[in-house]
């Protein structure tokens, strides 16, 4: 009888503390937040992905797999690791946010307050780089195979003089069917002869130009807007130079049409040169080559450089094709401290990024810079195009292999690695995020800010631990951060007046959210 009531007693213990822990988010009050701000941008009516999440009804009839493919972390695509490395603008979720999200679909997926459903984003036909200094567009092509299609295009960039490139960007004709582009410069008549020799717009080419002067610029992938290169630092664009853009149409779009632009910020000849070169490759650096996978077998590669003076580097980019199962890159200095680059244990052909650091990393004289990856060429690898599997060698066709490692390399200056590219601990959220309704706003920790309206000074109190307070404007856009170690007042006397949103994030990553008015 005593061991009967001990088990009624601890399991109403056991349901008590379960029923304190439990939290039961809303559409209106956490998830709309999560899913405009990590999803839309590729899942709405004109993005690359197969179905729109725009609303509560898409993502209610989607909520089972959109759960599935965030514990599984194969949603957002961000295939790189960053718990050794971390990257700006790194589109990943929180440990939290997952969490919210299924709870909410295992909650039987609620609205909440109607009354209180937060307005979506909205992606219009606007450029992020709004007066560019060079715009052109490939010709309209028609996709005519059902296939995977790589297409260059050439486009004269028209500059008589040299100019240093700040920003690019590629604004797709038809985001539903551009998977990729990759955008080079060339001087050469290489690129432009193969398209005048085609009877088609462009030319068929997959991997490189065709040229041996051609010289990788930037990479586009669904929902990127205008590529930045970091503050003070920009590309270098010859005179008379040719704009080379590659596109990749997925399987399954044929008939459709795509009209592709490229628009061009120039910056001041004083921004220092960036270089983007395949400093780890499958030819002249690779170790234990030739780049060879024999049908039904796994096999590593090795590639490493010797870095002969100081180096600045910016960002990575790895690449490889179908049967690749992962790729990392990491540099060891001459006193044998180890700097990691890049690590990705999944790798998927079809999401590849220009991954930049969130500060510049020096690559110090001395050093030398390794490369690894593994091929998996039998049927345990999904992506592999051959069943049987068939003997796989080095070459830019689809079924072929490679083994590269892109880098924005500049000459070190002393502080390069105190520049400052993104430090943010989390994506930006979407402005949805920072709408209210009444006064208590998303607060879960049940904090108090006073006063508000304010002239200049806040407080808060109810928060008993460090935090990093960031102000976002009505537009969304960062105008203030600070980590509050003392909980002192914050001062946003600099601000002008208007309405503003205050993110608070906690160390144990608690998130609150408060809108403040600047009187």
């Amino acid at each position: 009888m005593k061991l009967k009531n001990l088990l009624i007693t601890l399991t109403t213990l056991v349901l008590v503390e379960n029923s304190a822990k439990a939290h039961n988010p809303t559409w209106t009050d956490s998830i709309a937040c999560i899913v405009y701000t990590h999803c839309t941008s590729c899942h709405n009516q004109n993005g690359i992905a197969p179905f729109s999440l725009m609303t509560y009804n898409d993502v209610f009839q989607n909520r089972f797999s959109i759960a599935s493919s965030l514990q599984a972390r194969s949603m957002p695509p961000f295939p790189a690791k960053q718990d050794k490395r971390k990257y700006a603008h790194a589109n990943t979720l929180s440990d939290h946010e997952i969490d919210e999200i299924v709870d909410w679909v295992n909650n039987f997926a609620p609205l909440g307050n109607a009354n209180n459903i937060p307005t979506p984003p909205t992606y219009s036909s606007g450029y992020q780089i709004a007066n560019p200094d060079f715009v052109g567009k490939i010709p309209t092509y028609t996709v005519t195979s059902n296939n995977d299609v790589y297409r260059m295009f050439v486009i004269p960039a028209n500059n008589s003089t040299q100019q240093t490139i700040q920003s690019i960007e590629v604004y797709p004709g038809n985001r539903e069917i551009v998977h990729h582009a990759l955008v080079f410069q060339d001087t050469s008549l290489i690129p432009f002869t193969l398209d005048q020799n085609d009877p088609l717009p462009g030319y068929s080419a997959f991997g490189g130009t065709g040229s041996p002067t051609s010289k990788l610029l930037a990479v586009y992938t669904p929902g990127q807007g205008a590529f930045n290169f970091a503050p003070g630092f920009g590309a270098i664009m010859l005179p008379n130079s040719y704009i080379v853009i590659q596109m990749h149409y997925p399987g399954g779009v044929s008939g459709q049409v795509d009209s592709t632009m490229v628009r061009l910020k120039y910056g001041s000849s004083s921004l220092r040169n960036v270089t983007t070169v395949a400093a780890l490759n499958h030819g002249s650096t690779l170790t234990n080559g030739p780049l060879f996978i024999p049908a039904n077998t796994v096999r590593t590669f090795n590639n490493q450089v010797s870095n002969t003076v100081n180096r600045t580097l910016t960002g990575i980019m790895p690449h490889m094709h179908l049967i690749g199962r992962s790729i990392k890159a990491y540099c060891v200095t001459a006193t044998n401290d180890t700097i990691h680059l890049i690590d990705i244990p999944e790798w998927d052909f079809h999401w590849q990024y220009f991954y930049q650091f969130q500060k510049p990393i020096l690559l110090p004289a001395g050093s030398v810079i390794y490369g690894q990856a593994t091929y998996d060429n039998t049927t345990n690898n999904p992506h592999n195009p051959n069943n049987p599997p068939q003997d796989v060698s080095v070459g830019e066709g689809t079924e072929d292999e490679m083994f590269l490692i892109y880098m924005n390399l500049s000459t070190y200056l002393p502080g390069d690695t105190n520049i400052i590219i993104d430090t943010l601990s989390h994506f930006p959220h979407d402005a949805s995020c920072f709408q209210t309704t009444g006064t208590n706003d998303y607060n879960r920790l049940n904090v108090i800010i006073y006063p508000n309206p304010t002239s200049g000074l806040i407080r808060l109190e109810g928060i008993k631990t460090a935090y990093l307070a960031t102000i976002y404007n009505s537009e969304g856009k960062i105008v203030f951060t600070k980590t509050n170690e003392t909980n002192e007042p914050l001062n946003i006397q600099h601000l002008t007046i208007g309405i503003y949103y205050l993110q608070i994030r906690t160390k144990d990553n608690e998130v609150i959210y408060k809108k403040i008015v600047r009187q």
